[in-house]
C-alpha cells in the first residue's frame, strides 16, 4: 500500500470545524491548552505526553461516554503508540502490538464517524469524505477489523501518527481557537434558554398592561398615556397581533399563555427560579406598593392580578416567589421602592394562605358537626368562578374576598402551609421596615399555633417597636404624628390587657413581680428590675439611666 503519497495528499483537505458551544470535562480553557501544548508542541518529550495522557484519562472519567469524541480517539491512539516506545519493546510481541494496534486504529475511526449527524450516510467512504480523511484509512480500518492477516506493524505506526496529526487539525487546534471559560451557573439547555426568554417576555408585557389598566385606562387608545418607550412598543404589538380589544383581556391572555408554557416545557428544571428572575425584572408590579400604602382601594388591584396569582399557585410556584419577596424585603442593597413592593405582595400572599388555611378550618368544623358533609376539591379555590359553597367559607371565615389573592391546592403540587415559630423568631431578629408587616402577617400560621392574644400582643410589640402608638385612645383633636406623650411600659401591658378582655387575660399582669432571669422573645430581651432600674416606670423607647 503506497500510503505515503496520499498522506502529503490530504492534508490540505482538512475542512473547517464547526464553531459550536459545548461543555467539555476540562476545568478551564488552560488545562485544554497544557494538554494540547503536551501532545503536540515541538519540543514536547515522553514524559510530557504521558502526563497529557493522564490528563485525557480523568477528562474520560469526568464525562464517560459524553466525553467528546476527538479526545477518546486521540486517547485510544497515544496509549498503544506509548506502549509501542516503552523502555523495554522486547516485552510486547510484535503480533500483540498488531493487535493493539489494529484495535486501537479501528476504536479512532468508530469515534470520529460517530460525531457525523448524518443519518442517510450510504457507506464509510461518505464519512470519510465529509470528515477529510482518505479512503485508505478506510479501507485499513476494513482489514483491522474483519481481515485475517493485520497489517505490517510499520503501516500501522505511520498510520496512527497521521491520524494522530489530523486530530491535531481537525479537533484540537479548532477547539483551542473557539474555545472559552464560561460560568457553569450561566450555562443554559437551549430549550430552558427559550422558554426563559418566551416567560420573561410575557412578564414585561405583563407589567405594561397591569400599569395602563390599574391607571385608568381600558384599551390601548387610553392607555398608552401611562407609558411609553421600549415598553409601550412591546405591549401595543402583543396588543395587535391577538387583536385584543381590552387590556383586562390582554392580562388573562398573558396568563393563559404562562400557563400553556409551563405545560409545554414540563421537564424544565428550577422553573419556578425562571419565573423569579422574570417578575423581578417588572417595574410596575413594585411600585403599586407605595400608592396603596398610601390608601388606595385594593379591590381593583387585586381583581387585576388575581388570575396571575392562580397561575403561580397551581403550578407550585407561589411559595418560592413568596420567600423570594421576603428576601428581597430584607435585602439592604436593593432599592427601597421594591424593598415596599415585595412587602406589599408578600403580605398579600400571605393573606391568600390564611384565608386558605381557614377555608379548610370551616371545612374541618362543618365534618365534625356533620360527617356526612360532601368532600370539598380545594383546587376548585383556582378557578375564576368560585362556588357558593366555598364562597360561602370563606365569607364565614371572615375573609374579604375582594382585598385578598384567593387560591387552593395545586393537583401537582398540594400543600398547607404552615410557618415554624424558629422562623418567626428568625425574622424578628432582623427585622426593619419593609419585613416587620410580613412578619405580621404570617402570626396566623404559625404552628404550634398561637393563641388571639399572643399574635394581637406581637403585633402590637412589633408597631411600638417602630415608634406606632398601641392601645391608647387617640386625641381627635391631635394628629397622632404630632402626639408627644410620653409612655411607659406598665402603660403598655395595661392597654394589651384591656384589648384582650375577658375572653383571654393577659399572662403577665402590670403589678405582678418580675422573673429575676433574662427571657429573649424574638428580638426583644426581658430584664428583671433592680435597685437601681425600674424597667416598669421607664418611658417607651428610653433607657432607665438616660
Amino acid at each position: 500500500m503506497n500510503n505515503s503519497g496520499q498522506l502529503g495528499e490530504t492534508m490540505e483537505q482538512v475542512p473547517v470545524a464547526k464553531r459550536r458551544t459545548v461543555v467539555g470535562p476540562w476545568k478551564e480553557v488552560k488545562e485544554f491548552r497544557n494538554v494540547y501544548e503536551y501532545l503536540f508542541d515541538e519540543n514536547t518529550n515522553v514524559d510530557q505526553q504521558k502526563q497529557a495522557l493522564s490528563q485525557i484519562n480523568v477528562w474520560s472519567l469526568r464525562r464517560s461516554t459524553q466525553c467528546p469524541a476527538g479526545v477518546l480517539a486521540t486517547k485510544a491512539l497515544l496509549e498503544v503508540q506509548h506502549l509501542d516506545k516503552a523502555e523495554a519493546p522486547q516485552a510486547v510481541a510484535e503480533s500483540v502490538l498488531q493487535t493493539l494496534y489494529a484495535s486501537a486504529f479501528t476504536r479512532f475511526f468508530n469515534f470520529m464517524s460517530s460525531t457525523m449527524q448524518i443519518h442517510n450516510m450510504r457507506t464509510m467512504y461518505d464519512t470519510a469524505r465529509m470528515l477529510g480523511l482518505p479512503s485508505f484509512v478506510v479501507d485499513l480500518r476494513h482489514i483491522c477489523a474483519h481481515g485475517q492477516v493485520l497489517p505490517p506493524i510499520d503501516i500501522l505506526r505511520t498510520s496512527v501518527s497521521y491520524c494522530l496529526n489530523w486530530l491535531r487539525n481537525y479537533y484540537w487546534a479548532p477547539q483551542l481557537e473557539s474555545m472559552c471559560d464560561v460560568q457553569a451557573s450561566k450555562i443554559r439547555h437551549k430549550d430552558k434558554t427559550l422558554f426563559e426568554e418566551n416567560i420573561t417576555k410575557l412578564f414585561v408585557i405583563y407589567d405594561a398592561a397591569l400599569e395602563c389598566y390599574c391607571k385608568g385606562g381600558h384599551n390601548m387608545k387610553s392607555g398608552k398615556r401611562h407609558i411609553s418607550g421600549k415598553r409601550l412598543a412591546q405591549l401595543r404589538t402583543y396588543y395587535a397581533e391577538h387583536n385584543l380589544t381590552a387590556l383586562k383581556d390582554t392580562l388573562e391572555l398573558i396568563v393563559k399563555e404562562l400557563i400553556s408554557l409551563v405545560k409545554r416545557e414540563i421537564g424544565i428544571k428550577d422553573m419556578s427560579e425562571i419565573f423569579i428572575e422574570a417578575l423581578y425584572k417588572m417595574k410596575y408590579f413594585f411600585t403599586v406598593g407605595e400608592s396603596h400604602s398610601a390608601g388606595e382601594p385594593l379591590e381593583f388591584l387585586i381583581a387585576a392580578t388575581h388570575s396571575f396569582f392562580r397561575m403561580l399557585a397551581v403550578h407550585g410556584f407561589i411559595e418560592d416567589v413568596f420567600y423570594s419577596f421576603i428576601a428581597l424585603a430584607e435585602n439592604t442593597n436593593a432599592l427601597e421602592q421594591r424593598r415596599n413592593g415585595a412587602s406589599f405582595w408578600a403580605v398579600r400572599i400571605a393573606a391568600g394562605f390564611v384565608a386558605f388555611r381557614k377555608c379548610k378550618q370551616m371545612y374541618k368544623a362543618e365534618l365534625e358537626e356533620n360527617p356526612n358533609t360532601k368532600d370539598f376539591d380545594f383546587t376548585s379555590l383556582n378557578l375564576e368562578n368560585i362556588s357558593k359553597k366555598m364562597r360561602r367559607h370563606l365569607i364565614y371565615a371572615g375573609v374579604d374576598i375582594k382585598c385578598t389573592p384567593i387560591f387552593g391546592d395545586s393537583m401537582r403540587r398540594p400543600w398547607v402551609w404552615v410557618v415554624e415559630r424558629s422562623f418567626v423568631d428568625e425574622k424578628l431578629q432582623q427585622i426593619n421596615q419593609y419585613n416587620a408587616p410580613i412578619i405580621k402577617s404570617i402570626l396566623p400560621l404559625v404552628e404550634p399555633a398561637l393563641t388571639t392574644s399572643e399574635i394581637r400582643g406581637i403585633s402590637l410589640l412589633i408597631d411600638a417597636y417602630f415608634g406606632k402608638r398601641v392601645g391608647l385612645k387617640k386625641d381627635a383633636a391631635k394628629p397622632t404624628d404630632a402626639d408627644d406623650t410620653i409612655h411607659t411600659a406598665s402603660e403598655l401591658l395595661a392597654a394589651l390587657e384591656k384589648q384582650c378582655g375577658v375572653q383571654e387575660k393577659m399572662d403577665c399582669e402590670v403589678t405582678a413581680p418580675v422573673v429575676n432571669d433574662k427571657d429573649q422573645f424574638g428580638i426583644w430581651t426581658m430584664e428583671h428590675n433592680d435597685e437601681l432600674y425600674n424597667w416598669s416606670i421607664c418611658p417607651l423607647g428610653r433607657l432607665p439611666w438616660e
